[in-house]
């Protein structure tokens, strides 16, 4: 069996869950003897430095960031039109949701995978370029779609026209569960921290959280907010830490590595995640695997991923938050019961796992 995979999620991320789900996905399929083609001449994708499947060439942004990232875009995408077009594979896996390819398929099956309706739900028309129309005809050629959680599932027969039946709900893994620091590896970190990874916008309710909080920084000033990506902050977070007084406690961390981020989990009082909503959370099995205790939302597919090893907050109840978070800190046994529950819990992920359910779902269109 081949399947090929196209361009969309690695052309201008250099990190990011989409992208990080299919290069996982790619390289378990590989080990398991499944021929796996990528269709990419040109990415800055860090987790593609080192794969089996595909090391495209990088590029630099001769022309400014935008145009750039669209000239290269266009070609990447004229070279999976190219190889759609050859048609040397069995089944096509689309990495996003540009409809590009419904016209060079020649009748071969594809997938399409699901991530979260957090568009459609918060109508956040900046998520991506995919009208409701757009996806919904792409939701109805598509031979099978696989949804991230039980969750999504849900979000996609709420939001659009589906049978059931098309759906296969296969969980996220996380490459974290296998991974090991170099020997004497360092990292430069604040003595007590609370770990914040990603990006801050909208639904991540990173304002509301850092608001809710103020009031236990201050009564614990040793401990330190860190967030890690996401990028700088900005003139509003600024302004907002500013007003709360807390320049010297919430702080903004860049990292280049893997093995950086994992460090950042490993040594954390405990990670936090508390976003309105998300499809799966891959960082919630980062954390598991590091041995971190998780601070999780109640909504959305938090408890579903998670169970009983996270501690679990009300995102819209201030004092909520504050109290869970006083318990994170406080409470050394707390926090050794969830990291241990946390152990136990990622076993029910794995790449393997995942790669061999997405196998069948490849299968059974055949």
């Amino acid at each position: 069996m081949k399947i090929l995979y196209d361009h969309q999620a690695f052309t201008g991320q250099r990190y990011g869950g989409v992208a990080r789900y299919f290069h996982d996905l790619m390289e378990s399929l590989v080990d398991m003897g499944v021929g796996v083609k990528l269709s990419l001449p040109f990415s800055n994708n860090e987790y593609l430095k080192n794969s089996s499947v595909r090391r495209p060439n990088e590029f630099r942004h001769i022309f400014g960031f935008m145009p750039t990232n669209m000239l290269v875009s266009r070609t990447n995408r004229l070279n999976s039109i190219v190889q759609l077009q050859k048609g040397k594979f069995d089944v096509f896996h689309p990495t996003f949701f540009h409809n590009y390819y419904l016209n060079h398929l020649k009748k071969k099956p594809f997938v399409l995978t699901y991530h979260d309706c957090i568009k459609e739900r918060f109508n956040l028309n900046h998520i991506d370029n995919a009208s409701h129309a757009q996806k919904q005809e792409l939701l109805n050629k598509a031979a099978k779609i696989i949804a991230i959680s039980e969750n999504t599932k849900a979000d996609l027969l709420e939001f659009y026209q589906i049978k059931p039946e098309k759906i296969e709900v296969i969980y996220h893994s996380s490459s974290f569960r296998n991974h090991q620091l170099p020997v004497g590896f360092q990292v430069k970190t604040p003595e007590k921290y609370l770990l914040y990874v990603g990006a801050r916008n909208d639904y991540k309710n990173f304002t509301g959280f850092v608001t809710s909080i103020a009031s236990v920084l201050h009564q614990h000033p040793d401990v330190q907010l860190l967030c890690a990506g996401g990028g700088d902050f900005n003139k509003a977070e600024h302004e907002l830490i500013d007003s709360l007084n807390l320049q010297t406690q919430v702080k903004h961390f860049h990292f280049q590595s893997d093995d950086t981020l994992f460090y950042l989990y490993q040594n954390a009082i405990a990670f936090v995640y508390p976003s309105l909503y998300e499809g799966f959370g891959i960082p919630i099995l980062e954390a598991f695997a590091c041995g971190c205790p998780v601070v999780l939302s109640n909504t959305s597919c938090f408890p579903e991923v998670a169970q009983d090893a996270a501690l679990y907050f009300n995102p819209s109840d201030k004092e909520d938050i504050a109290d869970k978070i006083t318990a994170i800190i406080e409470n050394e046994s707390l926090r050794k019961s969830l990291v241990q529950k946390g152990f136990i819990r990622q076993q029910n992920f794995s790449a393997e796992k995942t790669a061999t359910q997405t196998l069948n779902v490849y299968k059974s269109i055949l």
